[in-house]
């Protein structure tokens, strides 16, 4: 079930960052656009790889989380001590490709939405 997860989060931010390019080309974007849409690039790797390896969170006083947004080991709080439930290697390694493309999708979305609403109404 969890990598058919990933799976399924994989495609959908590949296919929004491809959207994003193909809108972008589509429409003949100016060149601040395309710096937009590139430094919104790098920004969501570096974002994604930050929150692929480094991103540790607490969901209640005896649970954590570690990688983000798919979480990739648990953590459960027993007599003090905190033991480590890490995911089997063919979902961890996706899973962390798959952080960091949805990531990087997610932080550009907004230029693909911009783009929406700038060329809303015209023809082309």
């Amino acid at each position: 079930m969890g990598f058919a997860i990933i799976i399924a989060v994989l495609v959908l931010s590949c296919w929004l960052l491809v959207a994003t390019f193909r809108r972008l080309r589509r429409r003949h974007a100016g060149r601040s656009w395309w710096f937009a849409f590139g430094g919104l690039v790098i920004t969501g790797v570096a974002l994604g790889y930050w929150l692929a390896f480094y991103a540790e969170y607490q969901v209640s006083p005896t649970f954590r989380f570690f990688s983000f947004p798919i979480p990739l080991c648990f953590f459960h709080l027993e007599n003090g001590q905190w033991v480590d439930f890490p995911t089997p290697e063919f979902v961890r390694y996706p899973g962390i490709a798959t952080n960091i493309v949805a990531v990087t999708a997610l932080v550009v979305l907004p230029v693909l939405v911009a783009s929406l609403f700038r060329h809303r109404g015209r023809q082309g």
